[in-house]
C-alpha cells in the first residue's frame, strides 16, 4: 500500500492543525487602538481646579466623546498644585473604584509646578474610568487631561 496515508496519522495531523488555527484565532481577537491625530478635550479636565476626591466615575463617553464599551485609553496628563513641595499630592487613575488603587501622578516637589505623563489606563465593562485625588488644600490641584487613542 505505497502512497496511501496512515488514518490514524492523518486524524493526529488534522487535529493538531485544528488546534493551532483555534490559537491564532484567539491571538487575532485582540484590542485594536484607535489612534487620534488631534487629542479630545473636556471643558471640565482643561486646568480646573480639584480638592481632595474620593475614587469618582469619569463617562469618557459623555466627557471626552470616546465610544462607549472602550477597553483602555491612552492619555496625558498635566497636574499641579499650590503647595506640593511641602505637600503629598497626587492623582490616581483606574477601572475599578477602589480606593487608593490606580495609576498614580504627583506634580513637582515645586509649588504650582506641572507634573506631566502619558498613561494607559484600563477602563471598566462600560468604558469608563474613576479618579481620585489628595490635594493640598480647597480647590489647589489642577488637573489637564487630553485623549490621544484608545483600544476597542
Amino acid at each position: 500500500m505505497s502512497g496511501q496515508l496512515d488514518p490514524i496519522e492523518l486524524m493526529k495531523t488534522i487535529n493538531e492543525l485544528e488546534y493551532k488555527i483555534n490559537a491564532l484565532a484567539t491571538i487575532t481577537k485582540g484590542w485594536s487602538f484607535i489612534p487620534l491625530t488631534t487629542a479630545l478635550t473636556s471643558t471640565s479636565w482643561d486646568g480646573d481646579s480639584f480638592s481632595t476626591t474620593a475614587k469618582t466615575l469619569i463617562d469618557l463617553s459623555a466627557v471626552f466623546g470616546v465610544p462607549a464599551g472602550i477597553k483602555a485609553v491612552y492619555m496625558s496628563l498635566s497636574v499641579k498644585d499650590s503647595a506640593s513641595q511641602t505637600s503629598d499630592t497626587w492623582i490616581l487613575l483606574d477601572a475599578t473604584d477602589a480606593a487608593g488603587v490606580g495609576i498614580f501622578l504627583s506634580p513637582q516637589y515645586v509649588n504650582d509646578r506641572n507634573g506631566r505623563a502619558a498613561v494607559i489606563v484600563p477602563c471598566n465593562a462600560n468604558g469608563d474610568i474613576y479618579y481620585q485625588i489628595t490635594a493640598s488644600g480647597a480647590s489647589t490641584f489642577d488637573v489637564i487631561i487630553r485623549i490621544w487613542g484608545y483600544w476597542i
